[in-house]
């Protein structure tokens, strides 16, 4: 069955990835070791699947807060019984926050023996969004046990009817496998007049007299340019040489949306050599939906070559369509330089890298079966052409509990142009939920959030 797996197409699984941004040394350390059966799924090409999106109403709604499918893709929610309500929180006058709603998700190896990976996650709120969520990821510890790979706990605080506070606390493990908060991040976001907004965000985390300090700050404001655009711009502080807070990025980022159409650019400026400022990368991203309800995103990356310029240096195609037969379809398409090639100058030449074909057919009994496969070129030997280095298959069945019983197989290249079943993971879902790797990345909501949020990528 591996060997002649169809390369059908559906709506891809968001890659696997950790989103807490003050743990990459925690990472760093356990993924090398403790994950090292996890491995081949990290392993697995598809990440690029996260360039896709999702309708364009979707895209001009704000993001919201991961859920348990958008991090670790490949574990499958469980509901667990229900923990007493929380205690409204400063700031939420009157607020009854509903019952706390826990999820665990689950991962196990090709033999289907103990989880690899545990995923918690704990959330209490109103409607409006303020409330609590603390999300747990471990591992089996090398001594038995279990070890921690992320924790942190999100609080939203409706400060006034213009103004939210979100705050982020991260913890990590002392020397003694005690629990230490080690980071703090924190995000006001308010509303003006007419249209605009702004936010301001600090993140602090220990320093080497174990008190907190203030290691980034970003500040941004959206302004409205027209009924359909508008302009966001970001500037990123970090410690200088005088020991104060000095400006090392600014973002901007130009929207302009029509009925049926969206056009991003995202500029990222770092200081140059006489104290001013040169463009250092540049993402411009085109959205379309046709009448048919079929949809194409572009994603063109501009980075500069030799001489300085700008040039592209990579290309995103995402093509969403349903058939007549109610099947989805999707294929994200990455075309990217020479491989291991320079950007000597521009009009670069791109291949085609990678292509990831997913496709979702839910059956008369409500059972939704996907299946991603994903094609590679060789860096070392280009000129093979694409091909297959992976795919996943998906299957979510309904119960009479109106759960859904899923099952992931993830298979691999051997090396002999065979695929091999490397791992499988197993679990539950609500069944108003998408089945397990089927979920499509919204990537166009990612980009409706501040420009700082490419900045806190870079700050580790």
């Amino acid at each position: 069955m591996a060997e002649n797996l169809d390369p059908g197409r559906q709506d891809p699984e968001a890659a696997m990835k950790i989103p807490a941004r003050w743990i990459a040394g925690i990472l760093a350390a356990g993924v090398a070791t403790a994950m090292l059966a996890a491995m081949p799924l990290m392993a697995f090409p598809a990440s690029q699947s996260q360039s896709s999106s999702q309708s364009k109403s979707q895209s001009q709604s704000q993001a919201k807060p991961a859920d348990s499918g958008q991090h670790w893709g490949w574990f499958v929610p469980k509901p667990v019984p229900k923990q007493p309500p929380a205690t409204p929180q400063a700031g939420q006058p009157g607020a009854k926050p509903a019952p706390a709603r826990v999820t665990v998700s689950q991962g196990g190896g090709t033999t289907g023996g103990r989880p690899t990976v545990t995923r918690t996650i704990a959330e209490t709120g109103t409607k409006g969004g303020v409330g609590t969520q603390s999300e747990v990821v471990s591992i089996p510890g090398m001594n038995g046990g279990a070890h921690t790979l992320v924790d942190q706990q999100t609080e939203t605080i409706q400060l006034n009817d213009h103004t939210t506070r979100t705050i982020t606390k991260i913890y990590g493990q002392d020397s003694n496998g005690n629990r230490k908060l080690i980071g703090i991040e924190q995000t006001d976001t308010t509303t003006l007049g007419g249209g605009k907004s702004k936010s301001e965000s600090t993140y602090s985390k220990l320093d080497a007299n174990g008190q907190f300090k203030v290691s980034q700050r970003d500040v941004s404001e959206t302004t409205p340019t027209s009924p359909h655009s508008s302009v966001t711009n970001t500037t990123v502080f970090r410690p200088g040489m005088s020991g104060g807070m000095d400006a090392k990025q600014k973002i901007e980022i130009t929207r302009q949306t029509g009925k049926n159409t969206e056009h991003t650019v995202r500029t990222l400026l770092t200081p140059n050599l006489n104290g001013g400022w040169q463009t250092s990368k540049r993402t411009v991203t085109v959205f379309d939906k046709q009448a048919d309800g079929r949809q194409t995103e572009e994603k063109t990356l501009y980075v500069p070559d030799a001489n300085g310029n700008l040039t592209v240096g990579q290309r995103v195609v995402t093509k969403d369509w349903k058939a007549k037969d109610g099947q989805e379809h999707q294929v994200v398409s990455t075309y990217v330089t020479k491989p291991a090639g320079t950007l000597t100058s521009q009009g670069t030449a791109l291949s085609l890298m990678q292509r990831v074909s997913t496709l979702k057919t839910v059956k008369p009994n409500g059972t939704v079966e996907t299946r991603q496969q994903t094609e590679e070129r060789s860096r070392v030997s280009p000129s093979m052409g694409l091909k297959v280095s992976g795919a996943v298959v998906s299957i979510a069945k309904p119960t009479k509990s109106g759960i859904m019983d899923t099952q992931s197989t993830v298979y691999l290249d051997n090396g002999n142009g065979q695929l091999r079943q490397v791992s499988v993971f197993t679990g539950h879902e609500p069944k108003s939920e998408p089945a397990a790797a089927t979920k499509l990345a919204n990537s166009k909501g990612q980009q409706n959030q501040s420009g700082g949020q490419e900045a806190k990528t870079k700050k580790h």
